[in-house]
């Protein structure tokens, strides 16, 4: 799968556990981080998610590989299909260094307005810019 998204990632100290290896829920702060970053270069600009937002529904993870505090590391995203209401995203935390995924995600974000409290339609607007920054990748 082809990224045309990647985000670097600083591991603090405070990130990493009693194993040495940065905590599994720190991990989804750094997708989270990722995420956003994707957003915002696809808009290109800061999204005002007040109105209408994309929410994580559905979520499968992988810790491939522990993340150690010198590991370089950063998120790659891609949104591989467009529905209706709902898009699937692709994730993986990969070492800068040797390309290996460290954990791989799949999810499945839906569109939902926050003025009516329910599922959304996926902004048309939303949809082009997202098959435009992602081309050929789309499903």
């Amino acid at each position: 799968m082809d990224f045309n998204h990647k985000k670097r990632i600083q591991i603090r100290f405070g990130d990493i556990d009693i194993m040495g290896h940065v905590n599994n829920g720190v991990q989804l702060s750094y997708l989270d981080l990722g995420r956003l970053d994707y957003f915002e270069q696809v808009y290109g600009q800061t999204i005002d998610w007040n109105d209408a937002a994309l929410i994580v529904a559905h979520l499968e993870i992988d810790y491939l590989s522990p993340i150690l505090l010198k590991d370089k590391i950063e998120v790659h995203t891609c949104i591989h299909k467009i529905g209706t209401k709902s898009v699937s995203m692709t994730q993986n935390i990969v070492d800068i260094a040797t390309g290996e995924i460290k954990t791989r995600t799949n999810q499945v974000m839906v569109a939902y307005s926050q003025k009516f409290g329910e599922s959304i339609e996926v902004p048309e607007t939303l949809k082009i810019r997202i098959r435009e920054f992602e081309e050929a990748t789309i499903g």
